[in-house]
């Protein structure tokens, strides 16, 4: 969860790239809920191209495939009036689970 509380209140330039998640070597979806104020949300390609939205109270934005590999994405800082609080809800999977997760752990069925 991630709280915009005005304009200033922003995110840089980056790619989701934590290991966990796996977004840069295989598929990997994101899914952001946006709600409050309408917010910029801009993707950049590495090798070149540019993509602005406006996400708006109750809009869901999705990132699939190798996006995480080959775009960036931000929320910039927006100046002029009163930009009002922004609440950003976002669900990945994890997908490389550590030694110690219990989704790693082999369970074996009792022997009868």
């Amino acid at each position: 969860m991630n709280l915009y509380e005005d304009g200033q209140h922003s995110v840089g330039w980056h790619a989701d790239n934590e290991s966990l998640f796996q977004g840069k070597v295989r598929d990997c979806r994101i899914i952001s809920l946006s709600l409050g104020q309408t917010r910029k949300f801009e993707l950049k390609c590495k090798g070149g191209g540019f993509h602005r939205m406006f996400l708006s109270d109750g809009d869901l934005c999705t990132m699939e495939g190798l996006t995480q590999k080959y775009y960036q994405h931000r929320v910039p800082k927006e100046g002029g009036g009163k930009v009002g609080a922004r609440i950003n809800l976002t669900w990945r999977w994890v997908v490389e689970h550590t030694a110690g997760c219990a989704t790693n752990t082999v369970v074996t069925a009792p022997q009868a």
